[in-house]
């Protein structure tokens, strides 16, 4: 069963609760009994498996760095002209 914050609107104390996803338990604070509100939290991503960044994000140097000149031969070929 998931677990979810609930803060108390009285004394702003922040609590868990576990219950089911479909139910909609009448929560109450545990230190004053005042009605209190989930808290919506992001979820954490996880990129597990093989190389997802090495393959979107690579280290540098591809087969296609060959097709653009470099600074310095660029330089040289002015200089040669």
């Amino acid at each position: 069963m998931p677990v979810y914050d609930y803060r108390c609107d009285a004394c702003d104390y922040t609590f868990e609760v576990v219950h089911g996803v479909n139910e909609r338990p009448e929560v109450r604070c545990e230190k004053c009994g005042q009605p209190a509100r989930k808290l919506f939290r992001p979820v954490p991503i996880i990129f597990k498996g093989s190389g997802w960044h090495v393959t979107d994000y690579g280290k540098g140097s591809s087969s296609n760095d060959n097709t653009t000149p470099k600074a310095s031969s660029v330089e040289s070929e002015k200089q040669d002209e």
